[in-house]
């Protein structure tokens, strides 16, 4: 059997792919655009039940993986060019300034998700205004136990749906399905840590997905208020934020003080991949997610195939560990009826 296989990704996908494929007795090469295995996938750690990426699942995957003597690890590494866009394929890989060419018998796109740039949103003042935070930057603070939150704080507001839900260039028309439930869950830890603060969650609609719906009961019962509202814009006024809002509820324009607003930017298709995706053969979805054909995790190329947040949108933990799993052992078919023939 052929036993080369060219991944492209560093996230849970990418990683259990790799793994069940090493175990499997394929070489892989794993093309990580990233510095770092797992370095977005890394944040979900402090979260939510089967939701997070808990630090045991991202021990499972990277223990001893390093190390295999199957595996071709490639950090800071990217397809620069197609050279054949079928079986056999050959690609030309730079990494660190260095060219070399690669030949792979499969071929699997895991490259995950790119976290959406707040800045591009001027009016919310991500970057320039005092106090205002993303998701992930809260959950950095966590981690780090360096919340920004002390005993002059009386209310921090969470915006949902940043980068998500739009139409806006360098958005993402979908929903993101992690942000509601995360954000949930980090305002959930706040009040618990803090009771006497204020957390307001602003939202289009709430979607916690599956069994997360409990986060949303749980939050209201907390005390967590939530308003139906669109954000218009995020301003300082001398010791406070002031955000400026359509409460849709009620039909009315509105605003609230706050001493920190933290928007939950959601994911969108890697910015590097599209010409890449194209150059494959590989169909893209309207949105520019890898485009999935009548089966699960098999592409418009034969012997090309995706899983995870790269293909047809973002997705939680478990559904990129299944689809990793998926396109391994849709790899690993593909390498058995080759040799057959």
């Amino acid at each position: 059997m052929a036993n080369n296989c060219l991944i492209i990704g560093g996230e849970i996908a990418a990683l259990r792919a790799t793994k069940d494929l090493i175990a499997y007795g394929i070489s892989v090469t794993l093309v990580n655009p990233s510095n770092e295995l797992g370095k977005i996938s890394k944040m979900f750690q402090s979260g939510i039940s089967d939701f997070a990426f808990k630090k045991n699942v991202l021990r499972s995957h990277l223990e001893g993986l390093e190390s295999n003597i199957n595996l071709n690890l490639m950090n800071n590494a990217q397809i620069t060019k197609i050279i054949k866009n079928q079986y056999p394929f050959e690609v030309e890989i730079t990494q660190n300034g260095t060219t070399q060419n690669h030949v792979a018998d499969t071929i699997i796109i895991a490259t995950g998700f790119e976290v959406f740039n707040a800045e591009k949103i001027e009016e919310y003042g991500y970057r320039y205004l005092e106090g205002v935070l993303t998701i992930f930057d809260l959950e950095m603070a966590f981690q780090q136990q360096k919340i920004p939150i002390n005993e002059k704080t009386k209310r921090i507001i969470f915006v949902l749906c940043v980068g998500s839900r739009t139409l806006k260039d360098g958005g993402n028309p979908d929903c993101s399905t992690y942000c509601c439930s995360y954000s949930i869950n980090q305002a959930l830890r706040i009040k618990k840590e803090f009771p006497s603060i204020d957390v307001v969650l602003m939202y289009m609609d709430i979607r916690t997905v599956a069994s997360h719906e409990y986060l949303y009961n749980e939050a209201r019962k907390s005390g967590v208020l939530f308003i139906r509202g669109r954000v218009s814009s995020i301003e300082r006024a001398e010791d406070n934020l002031i955000t400026f809002y359509e409460d849709t509820l009620a039909d009315s324009q509105d605003v609230l003080p706050a001493d920190l607003v933290i928007l939950a930017v959601g994911g969108v298709p890697l910015s590097d991949y599209d010409e890449i995706a194209m150059n494959f053969g590989v169909q893209l979805t309207p949105n520019r997610f890898v485009k999935i054909t009548d089966k699960p995790v098999y592409t418009s190329t034969p012997g090309i195939f995706a899983c995870g947040s790269a293909c047809d949108g973002v997705k939680n933990v478990p559904q990129c560990l299944s689809e990793g799993g998926a396109a391994a052992m849709a790899a690993i078919q593909f390498l058995a009826e080759k040799t057959e023939k």
